[in-house]
């Protein structure tokens, strides 16, 4: 095709995405928020959504004097979701308080800081998973008394059938409450992402990505303990 043919073509139907500017961002280490496999998360998602709506492309880089964005626990930066830990039990003979779980193990997934939390606050024994729908099958298979992970996702799974034997939810903490943030070296792209967090939270496109990534865990765990039930 002809140059001219092609600047019409990109006139017309705007910038390719392979030639859109990169979003470089750094994700928190370890643990992610909602994560349902090793390699997916609530996080990637929500990043490629806001490069989308800032005409841009993400890219994941590892080094944080790369990153125009960063994405983790912290006090300042634009708030995109508010992690409080819980734990899930057997709904006959499980744990009935934290209390309950000293010396107990409990399911977690990998990296996560609520693994830390519990064994020094109850004294209580994390058995670490790779990810949260793994960790949420090691209760199914005795492995632990408790899986220990975000309020809102164990309180969605309570309510599911395939989950009436383990809907036993022990007290949130709010005091470990982590507000996860959205933070820029530009002071501009800062702004800007500020307000997208701020109207998407209003329009309930924020909760919209919650409620997607909370069904890809549970469906994840389904999957895993059907594959366990077929063996």
């Amino acid at each position: 095709m002809p140059l001219r043919s092609c600047l019409l073509l990109v006139a017309l139907l705007g910038p390719l995405p392979a030639l859109a500017e990169q979003l470089r961002t750094a994700l928190p280490d370890g643990y992610r928020v909602l994560s349902s496999s090793a390699t997916e998360s609530f996080e990637p998602a929500l990043v490629e959504a806001l490069a989308k709506a800032l005409g841009r492309r993400a890219a994941f880089v590892a080094a944080l004097d790369e990153a125009e964005l960063q994405l983790g626990a912290g006090e300042t930066g634009a708030l995109y979701y508010r992690a409080v830990p819980a734990a899930l039990t057997a709904t006959e003979g499980g744990p009935g308080a934290w209390s309950d779980l000293r010396s107990q193990s409990f399911c977690v997934a990998a990296g996560s800081p609520y693994a830390r939390l519990v064994a020094e606050r109850f004294a209580a024994l994390p058995r670490e998973y790779p990810s949260a729908a793994h960790a949420l099958i090691g209760l199914k298979l005795g492995e632990c008394q408790a899986v220990v992970d975000d309020q809102a996702l164990l309180a969605d799974l309570a309510t599911l059938p395939e989950w009436r034997r383990y809907k036993r939810l022990l007290p949130a903490l709010p005091e470990a409450e982590q507000a996860r943030r959205i933070t820029a070296e530009d002071a501009s792209l800062q702004a800007r992402v500020e307000a997208l967090m701020a109207r998407w939270r209003e329009e309930g496109r924020l909760a919209e990505l919650t409620r997607q990534w909370i069904d890809e865990v549970a469906f994840q765990a389904y999957v895993l303990a059907d594959t366990l039930d077929c063996h």
